[in-house]
């Protein structure tokens, strides 16, 4: 009854926080810059720190080649921690840190009564104090952080509409990665695919359901579309129509005879 008076609180919003919230790749960069300045150690301008899925030590391990030892990987991961939480924790002076709509659509789902839920891989303090000084801490209901103790993307998805209390089906995804569009595929639910990285072009995004340049792009109606065929798509239950009924086996036995 509630959901028919009021059908847009029926859905879930999930937000990534890296990417869709907040730019956070200046920031994670500039942590590596801190721990290759402290250590000396050399740091290619154009290489990939940021892979899915893939922990920092193999990162240093493998790919910039720091250290052939575990053991001294993780202490140059945890350096890269504290660095990363004190780049975070000055987020929101700059406001080009903030991605553009953000904050208008986060009020827009709010004012409708659509509940909305942060997914983060850092830790919850950190996420709180950077929301803070962008003034978006009021605006989730939900955060999942690194205290969840979640290993994959699709496992954060899904706690998150836990919380929210949403069916998996009834979740929206706004992630700006393929890898986010296909964890939420995975776990039943729309992606809406925000293409704000130049490394993740519209063309590697296409199998979200929407691809949109910014949150700036989106209405609530927009929200209600992805929604319209609910119940008649690909692995939704259905219910068998009463006028299906099996053959009559005794009646065909009897003509047989």
């Amino acid at each position: 009854m509630r959901f028919q008076l009021r059908p847009d609180e029926a859905y879930g919003t999930i937000f990534d926080f890296d990417g869709v919230i907040a730019d956070t790749e200046g920031a994670y960069r500039r942590a590596w810059g801190r721990v290759a300045h402290a250590r000396s150690l050399p740091l290619p301008r154009y290489a990939r720190l940021r892979m899915h899925n893939t922990a920092p030590e193999r990162i240093i391990m493998d790919v910039l080649g720091w250290t052939d030892s575990m053991r001294e990987a993780r202490a140059l991961a945890f350096e890269l921690a504290e660095a990363y939480a004190a780049e975070l924790g000055e987020m929101g002076s700059q406001p080009h840190e903030q991605q553009p709509g953000v904050l208008d659509w986060l009020s827009a789902l709010n004012s409708f009564g659509v509940p909305v839920a942060l997914v983060s891989e850092l830790d919850r303090p950190t996420v709180r104090r950077a929301l803070e000084r962008m003034h978006l801490h009021d605006h989730f209901q939900v955060l999942v952080t690194a205290e969840d103790e979640l290993e994959s993307t699709a496992q954060r998805y899904l706690s998150a509409s836990l919380q929210l209390q949403r069916p998996p089906n009834m979740c929206a995804v706004f992630g700006s990665t393929p890898e986010a569009v296909t964890a939420a595929h995975n776990c039943t639910m729309k992606a809406v695919a925000v293409a704000v990285s130049p490394a993740n072009p519209v063309y590697r995004l296409r199998s979200a359901d929407v691809t949109v340049a910014s949150l700036s792009d989106l209405t609530v109606y927009n929200l209600r579309r992805l929604f319209a065929n609910a119940g008649d798509e690909f692995m939704d239950l259905r219910k068998q129509r009463t006028d299906d009924k099996p053959p009559n086996r005794r009646r065909v036995a009897s003509a047989m005879l």
